[in-house]
């Protein structure tokens, strides 16, 4: 999907902006922004305007805590533990808990 958005500071300032998606996402967000009024275009219109209006993303982005980062590294240098199978994983992790 391209979606061409077009900011305007003054009328000869004009811009566009491709972006790749896959098609089901363009398909499903279509008929929901549809269904307000809204084409993909002036979605990502908003999406950016309100990007420069908070100076930050519109939302949060989950960031894993520390303990997560530490298990996240250790697997990446392949320090992974291990179990028989999933009732000893289970009661190990219960009884780390």
């Amino acid at each position: 999907m391209y979606v061409q958005c077009a900011h305007r500071r003054n009328m000869a300032t004009n811009t566009t902006l491709n972006v790749r998606i896959e098609e089901e996402i363009k398909v499903k967000a279509s008929k929901i922004l549809e269904a307000s009024g809204l084409t993909a275009s002036s979605a990502v219109r908003l999406f950016l305007l309100r990007v420069i209006e908070d100076e930050a993303l519109p939302f949060d982005l989950p960031r894993p805590n520390a303990k997560t980062l530490r298990a996240i590294r250790a697997a990446d240098r392949g320090r992974l533990k291990t179990a028989k199978n999933s009732k000893t994983l289970v009661k190990d992790l219960l009884a780390k808990s």
